[in-house]
Order: C-alpha cells, then sequence, then structure tokens
C-alpha cells in the first residue's frame, strides 16, 4: 500500500477494483479519464457508502463497518463455483434482512473448513449470497456472510 501512495494512478485503479461497489459502478470509475476525478468520485462513493442494500428492493442488509477480509485480496474477491461461474462477493460480519435456504454444504467451499448456505434476501427472495459457518472449532470467526456485488444496490445512501 505505501508503494501505491505515491502512484496516484495506481492507487485509484486499486481503489477502483477493491470499493464495494455494483460492477457498473465500478465500469463507471475505470472508465474516468483523469486520475483527480476517478480519485475524487472514489472519495465521494466511500463517504456516502453505509449501508449495503439489495440491488433489487433497496432492503439494508449490512454496513460497511461489519465487513472483514477472508482472502487475500481483502473484504472483495472473485470466486468460481464448479459449473464456471464466476462470483464477486464482499465478506460481512453481520448481515440482515436475509433468509438461509437448505443446509449447510461443505462441497466446493471457497473457504476451507467453512460450508456455506445459500442465502436470499428475505424482502424479494433475490438470491444474495451465502452464510459461511465453520466446521473447525479452532477456525475464526465462527460464521460470516459472503454478499454478491452484483446484488447490491448502486447508491448506497
Amino acid at each position: 500500500m505505501d508503494r501505491l501512495v505515491n502512484k496516484p494512478d495506481l492507487l485509484s485503479f486499486y481503489i477502483a477494483s477493491k470499493i464495494p461497489v455494483s460492477e457498473s459502478t465500478r465500469q463507471e470509475l475505470l472508465e474516468i479519464d483523469r486520475i483527480s476525478y476517478r480519485l475524487r468520485r472514489e472519495i465521494e462513493l466511500l463517504e456516502k457508502f453505509d449501508c449495503v442494500r439489495c440491488k433489487n428492493c433497496q432492503t439494508v442488509i449490512g454496513k460497511r463497518s461489519e465487513m472483514l477480509v477472508m482472502s487475500t485480496e481483502g473484504p472483495l474477491g472473485a470466486y468460481v463455483n464448479p459449473r464456471g461461474y464466476v462470483h464477486e462477493i464482499m465478506t460481512l460480519y453481520r448481515a440482515n434482512g436475509l433468509a438461509l435456504i437448505g443446509p449447510p454444504n461443505k462441497e466446493y467451499s471457497w473457504f476451507p473448513g467453512y460450508a456455506w448456505t445459500i442465502t436470499d434476501c428475505a424482502t424479494c427472495e433475490t438470491q444474495m449470497g451465502w452464510l459461511f459457518t465453520t466446521t473447525n472449532r479452532k477456525l475464526k470467526p465462527r460464521s460470516f456472510w459472503g454478499i454478491r456485488c452484483s446484488q447490491v444496490a448502486d447508491d448506497m445512501q
């Protein structure tokens, strides 16, 4: 991170790749020509970012302060399921307004030692991501949420 501070162009692209926003907002950031404008827009987004909302119904499902790092990529990461679909997810300690669908499954978990359970928005039933629960008592946290970035509202207020 120290080397990025002295290179605002690289810093702006790094922030654009890690900021927890929808794919369309991320694309908007990457298309901004001038570095200072891109950084200004990223600051605006970060200042506005408090709640994580369902893209479909705007239900609040989490908060920035509840994000956690579960991989070397940070609180955002891209994961591929067995059928070849790529899911970019953000990881959260807590989430609200979500309903669990089915039992936990250890097979094909992106996080070793954790089982996953599909989770839908309790309001509109959109598939939002997964709850990951530990299968090994020594692991911490005991559980966390993986929320699909494609299902997060653009305008996080």
